[in-house]
């Protein structure tokens, strides 16, 4: 009998299968809310990624000219790179020379001082050498003051020294 009251609301089967689909779709879409709001909210921060990808792009577009450049560079370096073993060369041997000068310094040190030495003793020979030749010139003048004059004879200078009171 309900249904015979109801017949004139009857709604086809089809109508209510659809409407029941759509609610269901309905639940899923409050479930699909959440996740794309959190995919959203994940997928923010790639929004700023963009013009860095885009400045990275137009680097890499870049890059045959850079190496072209880097490549060029090491060419003209070569001649440097060549010059720094020669400096490291030098270097070397200037280090080495100087060792052996050092080495050369302080042999001529030493024999400064054998020389100064050996000097101070020729200076004490020399004033030892002087002490005796002024003796002996003291000596000879002592000598000569006592020989007869050269004025008269022999004989008389000799009687003169053997009797020589100082005159």
């Amino acid at each position: 009998m309900l249904n015979g009251l109801l017949a004139p609301l009857r709604v086809p089967d089809r109508l209510i299968e659809t409407l029941g689909s759509l609610a269901e779709a309905a639940r899923e879409v409050g479930r699909m809310g959440v996740e794309l709001t959190r995919v959203r909210e994940q997928t923010e921060p790639l929004a700023g990624l963009m013009p860095a990808l885009e400045r990275i792009l137009e680097h890499t577009q870049r890059v045959p000219e850079i190496l072209t450049v880097v490549e060029r560079i090491s060419r003209q370096t070569k001649p440097v790179a060549e010059l720094l073993s020669a400096v490291e060369y030098v270097e070397k041997s200037l280090g080495e020379r100087l060792d052996s000068l050092h080495a050369v310094v302080a042999s001529l040190e030493g024999e400064e001082s054998y020389l100064n030495k050996t000097v101070g003793e020729m200076v004490g020979d020399l004033r030892a050498i002087h002490e005796t030749v002024a003796g002996i010139k003291g000596d000879v003048e002592r000598l000569t003051d006592r020989l007869p004059d050269p004025n008269r004879g022999p004989l008389e200078k000799a009687r003169q020294v053997f009797t020589s009171s100082g005159e």
